[in-house]
């Protein structure tokens, strides 16, 4: 977890910095001030505003088993996503089967219907009954 003063946020992103003070100030992003200065984290400054093309990438200092756990976890909440999808998408095909099903039954009595309607004859039509 990086921190940027607003001088540094806006060499990364090539953003001036009233624009950048502005945005926090806004709630676009998030920061705090401290001592008079701000203190913007670099994910948070990224996420609102992407790093010019010639600015090399910041560099996040982990450890490598702390890299590890964090791509288990993406892993993890990844697969928890996955299962979900497939959860939903099974749902659906039920759901459409039955609706499919129920289109066929009612297709089915609606032909009986028609095909049990006596023709009314000449003098049922003259005297309505």
């Amino acid at each position: 977890m990086k921190l940027l003063t607003l001088g540094e946020a806006a060499k990364l992103t090539g953003k001036s910095k009233p624009t950048i003070s502005k945005a926090i100030k806004d709630g676009r992003i998030s920061g705090q001030k401290v001592d008079g200065v701000f203190q913007i984290e670099v994910s948070e400054l990224l996420r609102v505003y992407p790093a010019k093309a010639e600015t090399p990438a910041v560099e996040i200092e982990q450890a490598p088993a702390q890299q590890d756990e964090i791509t288990k976890l993406k892993m993890q909440h990844l697969e928890e996503q996955l299962e979900a999808t497939k959860q939903q998408l099974q749902e659906t095909k039920e759901e459409r089967d039955q609706a499919i099903k129920d289109a066929r039954e009612d297709r089915t009595r609606f032909m009986a219907l028609l095909e049990h309607q006596k023709p009314r004859s000449l003098w049922s039509k003259i005297t309505g009954k």
